[in-house]
Formats: structure tokens, sequence, C-alpha cells
């Protein structure tokens, strides 16, 4: 067992299991089946459907999203595969089969209930962080090159893919929420403990996103939806340039704050996806940080502010 892994914590380790899955790879490129499989789940949490549903519906559903995928509509067999791997349930089923052969019989002869495990439905349920940090790995590690639109598209996840135009450009994270309604509480607002959790599962990542563009023939870095997320989150809806001379109370159509959140050291020239580099800003300050006079000088006292606010979020302050 790696240093890495014993310094894990549960919602770290969950993560690894979810985005180092076993797939079939024979045609040279990863199955879908599995990936897609979670984010099916995924979307049925996030709306608050039941973590578990008939075999019968588990077959109409999943089947539609794995088509959608463009892969076969062949739900048994990823079900089959994650209920091994400890990351699906099937109650009351100890004879349930494996993944190799063709489980099809046993599946249309049970009719068994099933669904994510607990541990899997409470993390995509209750940390928006969390699922877009699993969300943002499979599609890196299983949709390369291949196109998840359609796919999230059915399933109502968000996504702002390579080919959206600079301006307006859709932020992923307004698409992440339905509209805001009057004495909602905040949605973007994280815990203590989904920051600190939320920073340690993009460390995770962090290498294998760092330098990566948005298409092989893409100019622009990949970006973290989940590190974005954190940042505003730690903001509180307010602008983090303490010289800031006043930020806007007006707010998106789904109620999200007026911040646009920024990368102080540009990751082209080899900075962080990482909120200890990261701010939110109002529009005007995040003008001045690029194109003002005094932008050389505001960018280091924003990665001062970055690092302090960070440290002092990490500390439960």
């Amino acid at each position: 067992m790696t240093q890495a892994h014993l310094t894990r914590t549960a919602p770290e380790d969950l993560l690894h299991r979810l985005t180092h899955l076993r797939v079939n790879r024979s045609s040279g490129v990863p199955a879908l089946y599995k990936p897609v499989t979670l984010l099916w789940a995924m979307a049925r949490a996030r709306r608050g459907a039941e973590r578990l549903l008939s075999w019968s519906g588990t077959e109409r559903e999943l089947g539609e999203a794995l088509a959608a995928a463009g892969a076969p509509a062949r739900p048994h067999y990823p079900v089959a595969s994650l209920s091994q791997d400890g990351l699906w349930s099937l109650p009351g089923q100890a004879d349930a089969p494996t993944a190799h052969g063709d489980p099809r019989r046993w599946f249309t002869e049970r009719q068994p209930l099933g669904g994510p495990t607990e541990e899997v439905y409470d993390l995509f349920r209750g940390s928006a962080v969390a699922r877009l940090a699993v969300q943002e790995q499979l599609l890196e590690l299983y949709f390369a090159d291949r196109d998840p639109a359609p796919l999230l598209a059915r399933l109502g996840l968000p996504y702002a893919g390579p080919e959206v135009p600079a301006e307006p450009e859709p932020d992923p994270l307004d698409l992440q929420w339905p509209e805001a309604r009057a004495g909602d509480p905040e949605p973007w607002l994280v815990t203590v403990v989904e920051y600190e959790q939320g920073c340690r599962l993009l460390e995770l990542t962090e290498e294998q996103r760092h330098g990566k563009r948005v298409s092989a023939q893409g100019t622009r870095p990949v970006r973290s939806p989940a590190a974005r997320l954190l940042v505003l989150g730690r903001s509180g809806g307010r602008c983090e340039n303490p010289e800031c001379a006043g930020h806007p109370d007006e707010r998106t159509e789904r109620g999200m704050p007026l911040l646009e959140v920024d990368h102080v050291r540009d990751l082209a020239l080899g900075g962080r996806d990482h909120p200890s580099q990261m701010v939110a800003l109002c529009p005007n300050c995040h003008a001045v940080k690029t194109r003002g006079r005094s932008r050389e000088r505001l960018r280091a006292l924003l990665l001062d502010v970055a690092r302090e606010r960070h440290r002092e979020r990490s500390a439960g302050k």
C-alpha cells in the first residue's frame, strides 16, 4: 500500500475508486458502460431521485443513456461489473453474477432492485463539489476523443464544451442548479469541510490536468469547474479584491453572484488550477486585473489574498 493511499480520506478514496474503473479496452479505447452508468446515477442523485430503482426502470433509463453515448444498450453488463467493484448495490442478491459471459438472463429472471451504494449516492447527492470533480475526471479519462454533450444533455448534467464561443461564455456553475426561488438558501456556498475535502480531491488530479487543453487543437487550458466552485463558495458571494470600489448586487437569472473566478497566475504560464492561486472578482476588478494600468501591482496583491483566503478557509475560519 502506498503512502498516498494511506493518507487518503474516505471521500478521496471513493473518488479514486470512481475514477479508476476497470474497463474493457480491447477495441483500443475504453468502453463507456461503467462511466455512463455512474454519470446516470449522478444525475438521478442530483435531482433527488430514490437511490434504488426497479430493474425495468434501470433497463429503460440506463439503456437510453448508453444509447445517447453511442454504446450498445446493455445495462446488465455495467450493473453486474460495478456490483463486483463494490460501487453498486443489489439488495438481497447474494448470488449476483459477474460481468463475464452474459448476465442478461439472471437480471431478466430476478428483476432486482438496484442502484449505487449508499456512500456513492450520498457523495453524489450531498456535494456539488464532489459531483463536478467526479464528472470532470470521468469525461477526461473516458471521453477524451468523444463528444459527451448528447449524453450530458439527456442526463441534465451541466457542461460547457470546447466549442463554446468566448463571448458570451455560458458558465457551467450557473447551469449546476435550477433557477433560484425567493427564500432558498444559496446553493453555491460550501462548508469548511467541503472546501478542505474539495481541495484535497483537486490535488489528487491536479498533475493529470496540468498543461492539458480543451481539445487536441485547442489553446485554452483545461480548467476545473470544481476548483471554481470552491473559490466562489469561499468568497461568500463578494469580490475578494480588498481594494474593490463596489460590488454589484445584481444576480444572474439562477441567483448566482456576478463574480468571475480568476487564476491570478495564468495557467498557460505555469499557474495552478487550485483555490490557493484563484480569486473571485467582480467584473470591474477583473477588468482592472486583466487590462488596467495597475494590473501588475494588483496581481501581486491578489496572489497574497488568494493564499491567505485559502489558508484561512482550510483552517476553518
